[in-house]
């Protein structure tokens, strides 16, 4: 490991944190003529696990020269992905009701991974809840073996594209909304306007407390923003009639 700043003042660059500071003056203590015996002091007096992403940006900036580099960031995008693989597998067994095993489909979600986003799983996922979940024969279809396998995934996608049907359970995953959310005006500006979204809907006092039991409602995205700019104007004028909280239940 190399330290390349050439003044001590190089340290004090407002694109450094406080930490990343720390670990330069460290470098600085433990510089040697020979960098492995630099790198080796380092790793006695610094917890490189913790400070990767420090070390990482600061090689990339050009502070220090650091020869494990290309592991640090192999290592940084294997937890990445890591957590890509609980998403799906997450957002899977939310919306189906299921409990699919993380690790029996990770080399599954991995391979994906290499060639698709994961938002283009998620969009798989959903699409074909919606396609598939009233239909007996096809409904027992709605697992991993039979989404993820390259072939038909390929193929989910390309209707998951083309009709664009499930997306709103993209949506609220992307949103947090779980069930019994509240959808404010803020939210329902990031919903997709084409696409429809269940909700709760109660009847509220004049504190704008629920009243009584709800009703469930399915609406546009691009309706939910108008049902709430009417609510949000009739609120200035005292007014308080109806709120409306995310149905997680499809």
């Amino acid at each position: 490991m190399r330290v390349n700043i050439k003044n001590l003042k190089e340290i004090v660059n407002d694109g450094l944190s406080i930490t990343q500071r720390g670990i330069l003056i460290t470098i600085l203590l433990m510089k040697d003529e020979t960098p492995k015996l630099t790198l080796a002091k380092c790793k006695a007096s610094l917890n490189f696990t913790t400070h990767k992403e420090d070390l990482i940006y600061l090689h990339d900036k050009g502070f220090i020269s650091w020869s494990g580099i290309g592991r640090a960031k192999k290592s940084i995008e294997d937890r990445v992905m890591e957590k890509e693989v609980v998403e799906v597998i997450d957002f899977m067994n939310n919306l189906y009701r299921r409990g699919f095993s993380y690790k029996a489909y990770r080399n599954d979600v991995l391979r994906l991974l290499k060639d698709y986003s994961i938002e283009d799983i998620k969009k798989v996922i959903s699409n074909r809840y919606v396609a598939w979940k009233d239909e007996p024969k096809m409904s027992m279809h709605l697992q991993p073996s039979t989404l993820f396998r390259a072939k038909n995934f390929i193929k989910y996608l390309d209707e998951a594209n083309h009709t664009r049907e499930g997306e709103s359970f993209v949506n609220a995953s992307n949103l947090n909304l779980g069930d019994g959310v509240e959808i404010t005006l803020d939210i329902s500006k990031q919903l997709v306007g084409t696409d429809t979204y269940n909700l709760y809907m109660y009847s509220t006092n004049g504190d704008g407390e629920k009243r009584g039991s709800s009703q469930k409602v399915s609406r546009y995205g691009k309706d939910i923003v108008k049902m709430l700019l009417v609510q949000d104007m009739n609120e200035r004028h005292g007014v308080r009639e109806y709120r409306y909280y995310y149905n997680a239940n499809k």
